[in-house]
């Protein structure tokens, strides 16, 4: 029995894990109580996947508004604190909570993946210090595979980030096709490349970056170089990582 009581249950305890994490990312900017530390605030300014986050630790008893020190009876609707510091959820949440809340594993898959460069990929790859514990709890639980002292995404946590925009219905990182997309498409640009726009812009030295991506935005579109407009349409997403593509190729750095 004793056993029992200090493991407690592994889906809690998962649980635990990923809420600690989720509440030090959260608290990060803190500079009162600490980054993770019980009494840390934060906003989370209604952005939506941090309103969630938000939404699920409180549901958790984890995090409460702040009270409004000029309403005494009303509270921060977008200010929150931890009411426990992260480093002991995985213990409380352990005893808690008996299976895996599904609604942490996304949340701090957008979290972790979506804005703090935690790798979606398939393939291998070593986690920030922060990550490591939540990482292998998950590694426990299926959700990913130890690799030595990296690890790797496992198909059973698909559902969870085609949830969160991180692979598509195949399970294939988004991102990893998406830089498929970007090298492709420099590849194309660069032997394809005028030869007026060669001599401009990548037979100097130093390369610029920005008149690389003007060029672009006056010259390249639908993956096919055109006459210059000096009035051209919205620059589409990826341009200045396709013109350090350029610059990378005209380097010999590719």
């Amino acid at each position: 029995m004793v056993a029992l009581v200090a493991l407690g249950h592994a889906q809690g305890r998962l649980c635990g894990e990923l809420a600690a994490a989720i509440a030090r990312f959260l608290t990060r900017g803190d500079q009162e109580a600490g980054p993770g530390m019980q009494g840390a605030s934060y906003y989370h300014e209604s952005e939506p996947t941090l309103e969630e986050a938000t939404r699920i630790l409180k549901d958790l008893g984890l995090v409460r508004p702040v009270p409004r020190a000029d309403k005494p009876d009303e509270t921060w609707y977008c200010r929150h604190a931890l009411t426990v510091d992260a480093q002991a959820m995985p213990d409380a949440l352990a005893l808690a909570i008996s299976a895996t809340d599904e609604r942490l594993l996304t949340s701090f898959l957008a979290l972790a993946c979506g804005y703090d460069g935690l790798s979606s990929e398939r393939t291998p790859f070593t986690p920030a210090t922060e990550y490591k514990a939540a990482m292998r709890a998950l590694a426990r639980a299926g959700y990913a595979q130890s690799v030595g002292s990296a690890f790797r995404w496992t198909d059973q946590v698909a559902t969870a980030m085609r949830q969160v925009d991180a692979w598509d219905e195949q399970g294939r990182c988004i991102a990893s096709l998406r830089e498929q997309e970007r090298l492709a498409q420099a590849d194309a640009a660069w032997r394809s490349m005028p030869e007026t726009i060669r001599r401009t812009h990548f037979a100097k030295r130093p390369m610029r970056l920005v008149p690389v991506v003007e060029a672009l935005t006056m010259s390249w579109r639908d993956g096919a170089w055109h006459p210059i407009d000096r009035e051209p349409p919205p620059a589409p997403a990826g341009q200045i990582a396709l013109a350090r593509r350029l610059i990378d190729l005209a380097q010999g750095r590719a």
